[in-house]
């Protein structure tokens, strides 16, 4: 029955007078949203004529002058009260309600952070954003057996330090953590798929291990499909791998000093970009400018940034007086998702952050400097300009954040570059080395950055992407200065992967049970480390 036949029968009834107002559907739907609470539904079947049912005589309301009907649309299982018009008239709307479903039929397993959020929002008829779920995070927990220690090569006596891990983008039974190291090497690990396993005194093992580069590997991404990942490395190039056969199909050679950061272009197979310590940034296409070399190819940039982040010398600053030109590396470069062909860029001499369009084209004169499409600026202070070393883009796109290292995480609006709309901070963060990473999670409410006394501090963000609440989780576990944090990008499961300067790589789970045993023994408090939450009410 069509919506205008429900309202114009509700209003035309037999012995009603003609209204000065109608009265619609949408007065219905409101009226039984404001009483739902209050009132108890009633349901009656149509009689076997299918004609309406009307109330018994003698009844109160009929006596009165009421008479209540009853309007089917395809099921009758809730009453929906309508306002009376003029002829003293209630009309009821019987509409659909489907069946009931289990909570883990509707939001998968509980034991996600995200489920445990849908479902708290749908029986408290909130907002997702309004829901605290810090508090989860204290059970974050990393056992022996989600520990990685890095050995030492046979041919040195020091073990090399973990310097970037990264999940791929798939989730589930395809999801792999890549771990690259100063020594060269490239590991894979399955901690998704792979059991905790408490009594495990060997810690976590690699599925896969293979010789990258000859010096140390700074940064690793997957590539959108997850089949293939490139490094940059200290050896001044970048390269691409097939992860499955561990083989080396492309070298992209060009920068002059070593290569600090790659990124590449959302949901694209054949562009990144990359960024090094002689300030440009490269843009490569695995479609053009290669040549074949061997069994593999080697690159050169389609286009170039020189100099993206010099700085200007103040004149007093200087022994004789000059102002000049102050070379600065570029530590970070990030692809934006609502434009491809901007770029984001970080780097060691200021907290300014760059937006590089890379279609356009190198100066001409090599004493210009290039121009960005856009800056992020921070207000003006007197302190001295300090360095940034990371860059993370949220699962939206809107929000840009920059580990300064004036310890502070400050919030960016991705979509209109300009002085930033906050400012995340903490006395466990310490942000005084371009090693210093920041990871979001998945979902977008938690913000992870590491910090130089070895803490790792998780921020809960609202549906700005600030830190309003003033909530913070700090995982301890490393005893020197953790560097690099990665999040688990499905959703299913909340996991975190850590790596320190004290040669570890850990893997954090959700485990209340194993946290508990954790608070009550301090030796595996140590071991085992440990999640405290802060909140401010």
């Amino acid at each position: 029955m069509a919506l205008t036949d429900i309202t114009q029968r509700a209003n035309n009834s037999s012995g009603a007078r003609t209204p000065t107002r109608q009265t619609t559907l949408f007065d219905a739907l409101n009226a039984a949203q404001r009483h739902s609470n209050k009132r108890q539904r009633r349901s009656a079947p149509l009689s076997s004529s299918g004609q309406e049912n009307t109330a018994p005589e003698g009844n109160s309301d009929q006596s009165e002058g009421k008479v209540l009907k009853r309007v089917r649309l395809e099921s009758l299982q809730i009453s929906v009260p309508v306002l009376p018009t003029q002829s003293s008239v209630v009309h009821n709307i019987i509409l659909p309600v489907p069946a009931p479903k289990t909570p883990a039929a509707q939001y998968g397993s509980l034991y996600s952070a995200r489920a445990a959020i849908r479902l708290r929002q749908r029986q408290q008829n909130v907002s997702m954003r309004a829901i605290s779920t810090i508090s989860r995070l204290e059970s974050l927990i990393s056992p022996e057996a989600r520990v990685y220690r890095l050995q030492a090569e046979e041919d040195s006596q020091i073990g090399a330090l973990p310097l970037a891990c990264k999940y791929s983008n798939s989730a589930g039974t395809r999801s792999r953590l890549a771990l690259v190291d100063e020594g060269g090497m490239i590991s894979l690990f399955d901690p998704v798929n792979s059991k905790m396993d408490i009594a495990g005194e060997d810690g976590m093992q690699p599925v896969v291990k293979w010789r990258g580069h000859d010096n140390s590997i700074f940064d690793v991404e997957w590539c959108a499909d997850d089949t293939r990942m490139v490094t940059a490395s200290a050896d001044e190039t970048c390269r691409l791998w097939d992860v499955e056969q561990q083989k080396l199909l492309g070298v992209f050679g060009g920068h002059s000093q070593t290569v600090r950061s790659v990124s590449w272009v959302h949901e694209d197979q054949h562009c990144f970009s990359s960024a090094s310590r002689d300030g440009s940034i490269m843009m490569w296409d695995l479609r053009v400018n290669k040549a074949k070399a061997g069994d593999e190819y080697s690159y050169r940039p389609v286009n170039t940034i020189s100099r993206a982040h010099y700085g200007l010398r103040h004149v007093g600053k200087t022994p004789r007086g000059k102002g000049g030109l102050i070379a600065g590396s570029v530590t970070a470069i990030k692809h934006l998702r609502h434009n491809t062909n901007l770029v984001a860029s970080v780097g060691s001499t200021s907290e300014i952050v760059k937006y590089w369009d890379m279609r356009m084209s190198a100066p001409t004169r090599t004493t210009e400097l290039p121009t960005p499409a856009a800056t992020s600026l921070l207000p003006t202070s007197a302190g001295r300009s300090r360095g940034t070393s990371s860059l993370t883009l949220d699962p939206d796109g809107t929000r840009l954040y920059s580990a300064c290292n004036d310890n502070r995480v400050y919030v960016h609006n991705a979509l209109l570059p300009g002085t930033p709309i906050a400012q995340l901070d903490a006395p466990e963060f310490e942000c005084s080395s371009f090693n210093i990473t920041t990871s979001m999670s998945p979902c977008g409410r938690h913000l992870a950055a590491g910090s130089a006394n070895g803490s790792v501090v998780v921020w809960e963000l609202d549906m700005y992407g600030q830190n309003s609440s003033k909530r913070r989780a700090v995982l301890q576990g490393h005893v020197k200065e953790a560097g690099c944090v990665a999040w688990y990008a499905g959703t299913e499961k909340t996991q975190l992967a850590t790596c320190g300067d004290d040669g570890t790589m850990r893997v954090w789970d959700i485990n209340a049970e194993l946290a508990d045993v954790s608070k009550a023994d301090p030796m595996k408090r140590c071991r085992w480390g440990f999640t405290s939450v802060h909140q401010i009410h």
